[in-house]
């Protein structure tokens, strides 16, 4: 069933689609209100690949509460259900208000699935083909207005906790901006002596940005804090007072963000920008964030939107970490090193150096392993593993291939000489004793090297040279062996 990935690439297209449709709500004028609107549900409709977006707004009549579709985008073929859905009793969505009155989003990725409790929405949803659905509610001054909503009508719809944030969010923005042009026009109903109130009305908007969860900023030319709201403080962990002292470098150590070099000199400075980056706290840790914002020429400042993602990072490292590392050990896995030894390939003469790889394969391990269990052997095999680490250079890649058998990737390797004098290291560090039926059973290597590109240019065909050498000194006596034709 289709979902929208959270990959990296729809993260950015959707915090710069959140600045177009915001700079699209400040910006607009009276008349085209309602268009800014539409356009707006017509934007994150296609993104999220939807049939039919819309705002529903509540009102009260003879102590009726009802709820009015004002707003509407559907896609090509998808019939409007605007005209029919005026007026229609809150009771009927009984459920879904009682989210909305808590401040959260119904998210209905199957509506077939609802329950018989949810039997009145589920018939309301059905009549106008809806698969799935995702609402949001729409507060304005603490006080549930309607909500926002999102219909699937081709097929069933999922969507990823980021792209519910992000339409949280526009939910938020959505229900400031209908306030702040409700108290506009009341502003503009009144005589001349209340239109001073108009800038204050404004500056309503300015507290939503204040108080919502996300945070925001705004810097000056040089890259100093002129406004942020308790969001940003929190994510820096220094107060409004402190930040409105500083600049956005003091929060990256000094360092000019990589999102904005390229609009530092000016160029390109209407467009909409999004990054991610790092921050450092108050109290010394960091912090990953995301960065939504755009330069705002009239005024020579630049205001930005900011997330804080680093559970979501810590995330994505953890399972980048176990996609590439052996469970057991922590070193690299095959697929891993596979992957850097491609790279050192492509480096491979550079300053006159080659590489080396080497096979290593463990003797007497399967004596411990059958006479002890599968337990001992494995801290035997973590044992191997600390000492493969500590015995090799930084530079240099130890994995576990599989079973006993190890991997060393030496890069930067002067000659044959040099790589010997490597490897004879490993092979003399490479001793773990164990006691069977009371005497001592010794675990050691053998290991078998072949050079790039002397053995080869490919990782295919060193590894099979440095396992054709591994073999060759298995059947001797153990110790390290040279590849050789």
């Amino acid at each position: 069933m289709p979902a929208l990935q959270e990959t990296a690439a729809s993260r950015l297209e959707m915090s710069q689609l959140l600045t177009r449709v915001f700079s699209s709500l400040i910006e607009t004028g009276e008349e085209d209100r309602n268009q800014a609107v539409e356009n707006g549900l017509e934007i994150f409709g296609e993104f999220l690949r939807v049939e039919r977006s819309y705002v529903f707004l509540f009102r009260r009549e003879d102590g009726e509460m009802l709820m009015d579709n004002t707003h509407e985008w559907c896609a090509a073929g998808v019939s409007s259900e605007k005209d029919r859905l005026q007026g229609v009793p809150v009771s009927l969505i009984a459920r879904s208000m009682d989210l909305f009155t808590r401040g959260e989003v119904l998210n209905i990725p199957r509506v077939f699935d609802l329950p018989e409790e949810s039997r009145t929405e589920r018939d309301l949803l059905e009549s106008q083909g809806i698969l799935s659905a995702l609402m949001v509610p729409l507060r304005v001054s603490g006080k549930l207005t309607g909500f926002l909503g999102f219909d699937a009508v081709h097929e069933v719809r999922e969507w990823s906790d980021d792209v519910i944030a992000i339409i949280s969010l526009l939910g938020k923005m959505f229900a400031g901006a209908f306030e702040l042009w409700d108290r506009t026009r009341l502003l503009k109903s009144v005589n001349s002596a209340l239109e001073r109130r108009i800038a204050d009305r404004t500056a309503e908007l300015g507290l939503i940005l204040r108080t919502m969860d996300e945070g925001y900023f705004v810097l000056d030319g040089g890259g100093n804090f002129l406004n942020v709201n308790e969001g940003f403080s929190k994510i820096a962990g220094y107060s409004a007072e402190e930040l409105l002292s500083m600049s956005i470098f003091d929060l990256l150590g000094g360092a000019f963000p990589d999102g904005l070099k390229e609009d530092r000199s000016g160029s390109g400075r209407t467009a909409g920008i999004s990054f991610e980056t790092r921050i450092i706290r108050k109290e010394g840790s960091w912090r990953d964030v995301s960065v939504t914002g755009r330069f705002l020429p009239e005024t020579g400042t630049f205001a930005a939107f900011v997330r804080d993602i680093t559970e979501r990072v810590r995330r994505e490292r953890a399972m980048n970490f176990r996609a590439n590392h052996d469970p057991l050990t922590n070193l690299p896995n095959r697929r891993c090193l596979l992957d850097r030894l491609e790279a050192a390939l492509t480096k491979t003469g550079e300053a006159g150096c080659e590489l080396a790889v080497a096979m290593v394969d463990l003797n007497g391990f399967k004596r411990v392993n059958d006479a002890l269990g599968h337990a001992e052997g494995d801290k035997v095999l973590e044992e191997i593993a600390m000492i493969l680490s500590r015995s090799v250079r930084a530079s240099d890649t130890v994995a576990r291939w599989g079973g006993d058998e190890f991997v060393i990737l030496f890069e930067k390797v002067r000659d044959e000489a040099d790589a010997a004098s490597l490897v004879s290291r490993v092979s003399e560090e490479v001793r773990v004793t164990r006691a069977i039926r009371g005497r001592e059973t010794v675990v050691t290597a053998s290991i078998g090297v072949a050079f790039s590109p002397r053995h080869g240019r490919t990782a295919e065909s060193l590894l099979r040279c440095a396992d054709e050498a591994m073999y060759r000194i298995k059947n001797g006596e153990g110790g390290f062996l040279l590849y050789s034709e």
